[in-house]
């Protein structure tokens, strides 16, 4: 890992938690919350997901009020993120409103021994990793044959701008900048089946992709 990805990781990390309070200051708490929730299960809706009930699935970088705020009573949820003992200055995280959840202030990078866990959900962190391929294989190690898994991130648009924003700051609060192309690659050779694939929102330069996939290996 490079002093430069390293720094640029640093960096995010940082202003990802300065978003969140930014971002949040003026929302009230309920509304927020019941908000969100709604979207949670548009997108599991949308990319239509199957809920297992009763399994344990991993809520990866969820958050201050990732998907487990809609799966707490459906599934066994773990919810990693590295930035969760912050979050808890934030008035809409709470571990204690979840109690069945068990969250855990881990990078994904770190989390290889968690699992295995019959479901996970990565939605829009793994383009905040310090390390992009540590980070899907980390992703892959939580698995076993047959885990279902939900991937979101922004990806670019035009494939002439993706060497301009690796090398400058022009989107500080993704660290890892690639295209559809490399996450399909990435995820076929690590062995999952793509069973589902979808632009869930397209702005000028990024498209918010989602991939619903299977894993086959053993």
């Amino acid at each position: 890992m490079g002093t430069f990805q390293n720094v640029r990781w640093q960096l995010a990390q940082a202003l990802e938690w300065r978003w969140w309070r930014a971002y949040l200051k003026r929302k009230p708490v309920a509304d927020y919350l019941e908000e969100k929730e709604r979207y949670w299960h548009r997108v599991l809706e949308e990319m239509d997901w199957t809920v297992a009930p009763g399994v344990s699935v991993a809520d990866v970088g969820c958050g201050p009020a990732g998907v487990y705020i809609a799966l707490h009573d459906r599934q066994r949820v773990t919810a990693i993120d590295p930035l969760l003992d912050r979050y808890e200055g934030l008035n809409v995280f709470s571990r204690s409103a979840y109690p069945a959840v068990r969250f855990l202030p881990l990078m994904l990078e770190d989390a290889v021994d968690l699992g295995p866990f019959r479901q996970l959900y990565c939605f829009n962190a793994i383009n905040h990793v310090r390390d992009w391929a540590a980070g899907l294989d980390a992703l892959t190690a939580m698995a076993e044959p047959g885990t279902e898994l939900l991937l979101t991130s922004d990806v670019h648009r035009h494939a002439w701008l993706l060497p301009i924003f690796r090398a400058l700051p022009g989107d500080a609060l993704h660290p890892q900048q690639h295209g559809a192309g490399a996450y399909r690659n990435a995820l076929l050779d690590r062995g999952w089946r793509i069973d589902g694939e979808r632009v869930l929102r397209r702005e000028r330069i990024f498209q918010y992709h989602a991939w619903k996939c299977t894993m086959e290996k053993g």
